[in-house]
């Protein structure tokens, strides 16, 4: 039979293996760590001094609290409160720790209030020393610091940088999306704006590029991320995928194809635009036409979407652009039908373009 045996600090419980304490307990001969059922303390009901249960024993009997004042009566300097202060100057008491300029710890803080013009701190109210923004009067938004509240506080670091103001709460930020990325997270407002700001988008026929312009800069990558978490990932790859046949950007341009099948790649130095790539010999004498009658004119300056007789969304760009007269041409020496269609389709649009053929601007 084996014999049961028991921890050595007298706590009565079994100890198992060749330990003589169960691990944690006292091992001075002294009584278990255990507090025992229905006591405050091993060896204590409830505090010596206050008589609390509330706060934790700490040492001789003692809650937390008065063991702390037990500690500064007992130390070196018993007989002063400091080492050139009695007591307190503006309290009295000896009982509260020693701060600073003879003040004890809470009349040293109520005195740092007094010269911020707060006697006291303002305990439930919108801050310690503060009942509102002392900016905008706000009390909904946290403090954060100087008597501001988290928007004004940080509107006063932008400073002059600050060029755009939320139409939502009227505060003044450097980039508003940015702003209503933030904010959207927590008040409903700012989402509900965010979300018919990016809707009026999503629907437009714009491409990420413009629409990165019309929002202050916003990465276009940013734009597609924002969207997929929005409206969803599917719906986001329809929608660019459906626009990107048909961009109408005023800058958007065609990509040029060393391979041209309709005609040669020639360079033509202008007078009014420099050195321009063009796509045929003919586009050449026409550009060099425009600069002998000293008519301003830009090459493919603008892309026009339009449905191709299979039904399926193209662009079209007219080769030059008269500023002057605000018309677009279209040069041709040989035509197999297509351009005709394009311009009807385009005419829809009020997009009028006129068709020059060699013989009516090449004299012989």
């Amino acid at each position: 039979m084996v014999d049961i045996k028991y921890c050595k600090c007298g706590c009565g419980l079994e100890v198992k293996g060749q330990n003589d304490y169960i691990r944690g307990h006292n091992r001075k001969g002294l009584q278990s760590c255990t507090i025992p059922e229905g006591k405050w303390a091993i060896n204590y009901d409830k505090c010596i001094t206050c008589g609390t249960t509330d706060i934790t024993h700490c040492a001789k009997g003692m809650c937390k609290s008065c063991y702390k004042k037990y500690l500064y009566e007992k130390s070196k300097n018993k007989k002063r409160w400091s080492e050139k202060y009695e007591k307190c100057i503006d309290c009295g008491r000896k009982d509260r720790p020693y701060k600073a300029n003879g003040r004890c710890n809470t009349c040293y803080v109520n005195n740092l209030n007094r010269k911020k013009g707060v006697k006291k701190r303002n305990i439930g109210g919108w801050s310690w020393y503060y009942d509102k923004c002392i900016k905008c009067g706000t009390k909904s938004v946290p403090h954060v610091k100087k008597g501001l509240c988290r928007n004004c506080y940080e509107e006063s670091k932008r400073g002059n940088n600050a060029i755009v103001k939320c139409p939502v709460c009227g505060v003044n930020v450097i980039k508003l999306n940015q702003h209503l990325s933030m904010m959207a997270k927590k008040c409903e407002k700012h989402r509900e704006y965010q979300y018919n700001l990016l809707k009026k988008y999503f629907d437009s026929d714009l491409g990420l590029d413009s629409i990165s312009k019309e929002l202050g800069g916003m990465d276009r990558h940013a734009i597609t991320r924002v969207f997929k978490k929005v409206f969803g990932e599917a719906e986001t790859k329809k929608r660019n995928k459906a626009v990107k046949s048909c961009l109408c950007s005023e800058k958007s341009s065609i990509g040029f194809n060393s391979k041209n099948r309709f005609g040669t790649v020639v360079y033509y130095k202008s007078n009014n635009n420099g050195k321009v790539r063009l796509r045929s010999k003919l586009e050449r004498d026409y550009a060099e036409f425009l600069d002998n009658s000293n008519i301003k004119w830009l090459y493919e300056n603008r892309s026009f979407p339009y449905i191709d007789k299979e039904g399926k969304r193209r662009t079209y760009t007219p080769d030059f652009y008269l500023i002057d007269s605000d018309e677009f041409i279209e040069v041709k020496g040989y035509d197999n039908g297509e351009t005709e269609y394009k311009i009807n389709a385009l005419k829809k649009l009020d997009v009028d373009i006129s068709v020059v053929k060699k013989e009516d601007f090449i004299t012989k």
